[in-house]
């Protein structure tokens, strides 16, 4: 591993640091050293990164000022720790801190504006029942729950291949919080309740707590996770139904990196849009990503009529900070009905506790439910056409699309994704420049024997490289080395 267990320590740096792409920094609240993100405050868990060598001394003297959850990572000479003010002071004035910048928070998008989120199961909404009758079941395709966890329930009897907890927090359920298992349901049940792809196997990456609530530690570990020994499971689809508020571009944004990263592994991600609609530029991050599936909600109001489908206005939309429209499709997210988690307790707006814990149905409403329907129809063209690379699913997805009231982007249709060509979709966009630094730097980047724009790239210096000469479509991303490449080391200890 050696040097590669800099890999998110040099996409952390690339991101923040304010002479890597522009005055970002400068032009917010002055702070006190420029290598520290001057939103950090005390009180909160901080990525720090170190020179060679200073780790382990750093989070001794961060312990010693009161910082607490302290963890180290030698190898890649990063500390995460919760900052006292003595600490984060001490932070800002050593001389061996490069960058330190907050962990930020990504929470589960399953409520939004005058909506409750999880809802009581009744007869008098109109709920969807999540049931369907594709000709297709995604039959040998594997999707990726980054969520709350994947509870055992009768609708999904050995759906689950693996369950692996980033949280560890110590809770003994295997969704402490419901929401990755009506996530499941959604996308692959196969009992009395049918997901979109009921034959798909399901992998339970658990990255958000009880209150649905993670970090970007958990986060960075469970991709590591799925560049790493996801290829080996054969991950399919990614869903992610979580959001963080869209901070800055694509280009410098980590939680972009990594999707991009596993979109370009072969993994088709799917992202909910996010539930702080209508107002422009709502639209939350790595769903304002370019390259992802990024889902917003419709209401189909129960009924099998589409002429009184209508967008739901609480959608999170674009423009990116980048200029790019959002979402790029939509789906059924208002009073959805999954499965709910046994044992678990779920609470109403009014605080009050919904149904039984023995219940084993629930409903909710949020464009988490939305991104599930997609990612369940990602599955099923990914059975269908498995040629396909995660752009021509997109495309499949996008040339589906009906038209929906009041809405840009138009309603998912399995059936139509199945059958017709995919749309040109991605065209003329580019990587993520935190990405290619962090590939590039590492030398992980290798494409044996081929000449893209005239430029052979074996034994070139990669500093030298315009990356706007590259023709992103046809690059043959299968010959990046993901293996060689660790995430998590950056921001976990070993």
């Amino acid at each position: 591993m050696g040097g590669l267990k800099r890999f998110l320590a040099v996409a952390i740096a690339v991101a923040f640091v304010a002479p890597s792409f522009d005055n970002a920094w400068t032009a917010r609240t002055p702070s006190l050293s420029s290598h520290v993100d001057p939103s950090l405050r005390a009180g909160e868990v901080a990525l720090v990164h170190t020179t060679g060598g200073h780790a382990g001394a750093l989070s001794l003297k961060l312990s010693e000022l009161g910082a607490t959850d302290v963890r180290t990572s030698a190898a890649a000479d990063t500390v995460v720790a919760r900052l006292s003010a003595p600490a984060l002071d001490a932070v800002a004035h050593d001389a061996s801190v490069t960058v330190a910048t907050r962990d930020i928070e990504v929470v589960a998008l399953d409520g939004s504006r005058g909506k409750s989120g999880f809802e009581k199961l009744d007869t008098n909404t109109g709920a969807n029942n999540g049931s369907h009758n594709w000709t297709q079941s995604g039959d040998g395709t594997t999707v990726a729950i980054m969520d709350t966890g994947i509870a055992d329930h009768p609708d999904l009897l050995g759906k689950v291949r693996a369950r692996i907890d980033f949280v560890n927090d110590g809770n003994p359920l295997a969704d402490p919080g419901g929401h990755g298992t009506f996530i499941a349901g959604l996308i692959a049940a196969n009992g009395v309740m049918k997901g979109v792809a009921p034959n798909a196997s399901l992998v339970s990456l658990r990255v958000l707590d009880a209150n649905g609530r993670g970090t970007l530690s958990s986060v960075v570990a469970a991709f590591n996770w799925v560049l790493q020994q996801g290829q080996s499971t054969k991950v399919d689809v990614l869903n992610l139904s979580w959001g963080a508020p869209q901070a800055t571009s694509y280009q410098k944004d980590i939680l972009s990196a990594l999707v991009e990263a596993a979109w370009f592994s072969g993994v088709t991600v799917v992202a909910a849009s996010g539930n702080e609609g209508p107002t422009a530029g709502s639209i939350t991050s790595p769903a304002s990503d370019p390259f992802v599936v990024s889902v917003g909600s419709y209401n189909d109001f129960g009924t099998t009529s589409t002429l009184d489908d209508v967008f739901s206005a609480f959608t999170g939309v674009g423009p990116t900070l980048d200029g790019f429209l959002k979402p790029e499709v939509l789906a059924p997210g208002e009073h959805v009905t999954s499965l709910r988690a046994p044992g678990v307790t779920y609470l109403g707006a009014d605080g009050l506790p919904i149904g039984l814990p023995t219940d084993l149905y629930i409903h909710m409403t949020g464009t988490s439910a939305s991104a599930a329907y997609v990612s369940g129809v990602a599955a099923l063209v990914a059975a269908a056409r498995w040629r396909y690379a995660p752009t021509q699913i997109k495309g499949a997805i996008v040339a589906s699309e009906r038209p929906i009231l009041g809405s840009p982007a138009g309603a998912v249709d399995a059936a139509n994704a199945l059958v017709r060509a995919p749309a040109s979709v991605n065209v003329g966009l580019l990587p993520s420049q935190a990405l290619l630094s962090v590939l590039t730097t590492m030398r992980r980047l290798k494409v044996h024997g081929v000449t893209w724009e005239g430029v052979t790239w074996d034994g070139i210096t990669w500093e030298s490289v315009s990356w706007e000469s590259v023709s992103w479509e046809t690059v043959s991303w299968e010959t990046v080395t993901w293996e060689g490449v660790t995430w998590e080391d950056m921001v976990n200890a070993e």
